[in-house]
């Protein structure tokens, strides 16, 4: 009997540290989802700031064209999506349809380290020129892309005018 007392004892201690302990976790939690809610949990850093200026370099797009980190005259948008990156995914529809709200000029730069892009040139491709290169290729260096999707808008004298990861951080832009 008395080791059967001793048993339920230490069970029912333990049980009371371990909610002692998920109570404590709980409430770091809370004080952690506060802060979190505090600040956009959008990398604001995707691309250049804003206000660089862009370097200039070339890219062949999948159709035999050209396209510039800087295209003299005319702003534009890049847009950098990653394969296997399920936030770009979610970007590429908004991505488009930006485009086609503003008007801008846009192309699309597909980063793989593989030959498994096909999905996301075929939704891109019909809007907007696209470019396969490697995850920290020429133009993804260019723009200093740090995490996919990157989206960044250029004005005409390839000056950085904003950059990041959602288009709530690029502008309503209307170009002239």
């Amino acid at each position: 009997m008395f080791y059967l007392t001793a048993a339920v004892t230490v069970a029912l201690a333990a049980t009371a540290l371990n909610l002692l302990l998920t109570f404590g976790v709980i409430r770091k939690l809370r004080v952690h989802d506060a802060k979190l809610a505090g600040r956009s949990a959008v990398v604001q850093d995707a691309t250049l700031p804003a206000g660089t200026a862009v370097p200039p370099v070339t890219a062949t797009t999948l159709e035999g064209g050209t396209v510039s980190s800087v295209r003299p005259g005319a702003a534009q948008l890049v847009g950098f999506f990653s394969v296997g990156c399920g936030a770009c995914d979610e970007r590429i529809p908004e991505f488009i349809a930006y485009q086609q709200r503003t008007g801008v000029a846009a192309f699309a730069v597909v980063a793989t380290d593989a030959d498994d892009s096909g999905p996301y040139v075929a939704r891109l491709s019909t809007h907007v020129d696209v470019v396969v290169e490697r995850e920290r290729g020429p133009l993804a260096t260019a723009f200093g892309v740090t995490s996919f999707p990157a989206l960044c808008l250029v004005d005409s004298g390839g000056v950085v005018v904003a950059g990041g990861n959602a288009f709530p951080e690029l502008p309503e832009f209307v170009p002239a």
